[in-house]
């Protein structure tokens, strides 16, 4: 017989983490390894037990979750690390898994749910809740936006192949303007807008918009 799994919680809310240790003790493949309130302690009982699995809260007093995250990694690659949190905030959420974590769980989620994350984040699945993906692709999204914005400002402070006419139609091509949203907006004819593009289509050395959108996103975005 296989040996159970060593799992750590640490979480501060002392109720939560007796659930917790209730719920990871009942299963028969499971084991609690130690249980934590915070990171520091989360360290000494990694130390200690050498667990599986940490289930870790994010908020604590004395080390938060994403602080004792990074100093596992510092020592440890390999440690699955589970966060555990009510907080969907983009801020937990990027910032735990840029630190290295393997997933997240909710708390409240089912005792099922729970136990299978465990065992699927140890069988080295990435595990993120349905609420927490659509998070992760809306914030995804949205970054896209703010680093294209960004670049493209940078892209207009520093260029010199293009006219600042051209790049005010450039801008308005990468939102996918229409030649006559183009026109009316620069009060230009549809027509001078056609001529416009034509020559950005020559600079950029291709030959129509959809080229053009490729090849000026790949500029931005790499």
């Amino acid at each position: 017989m296989a040996k159970p799994l060593k799992v750590l919680i640490v979480e501060d809310d002392a109720l939560l983490r007796s659930g917790l240790e209730l719920i990871i003790a009942s299963e028969e493949d499971m084991e609690v390894s130690g249980a934590a309130q915070n990171g520091l302690e989360a360290l000494h009982f990694i130390e200690a037990s050498s667990p599986d699995i940490v289930l870790m809260d994010v908020q604590m007093p004395e080390m938060n979750g994403l602080a004792c995250i990074r100093e596992i990694r510092k020592l440890n690659t390999e440690l699955p690390i589970l966060i555990l949190t009510t907080f969907n905030e983009e801020e937990y959420i990027f910032q735990g898994l840029a630190d290295g974590a393997n997933g997240y769980i909710i708390k409240g989620m089912d005792f099922e749910q729970l136990v299978q994350a465990i065992r699927d984040t140890v069988n080295r699945q990435f595990v993120l809740p349905a609420q927490v993906a659509a998070k992760v692709a809306r914030y995804a999204m949205e970054n896209s936006h703010f680093i294209k914005e960004k670049r493209l400002k940078h892209f207009f402070q520093t260029d010199e192949q293009f006219s600042k006419t051209e790049h005010q139609i450039i801008a308005m091509l990468l939102k996918r303007c229409s030649n006559k949203e183009m026109a009316d907006s620069l009060f230009f004819t549809e027509g001078t807008i056609k001529n416009k593009l034509s020559a950005i289509y020559d600079k950029l050395g291709v030959q129509n918009r959809q080229e053009a959108i490729h090849s000026l996103e790949r500029r931005l975005l790499g």
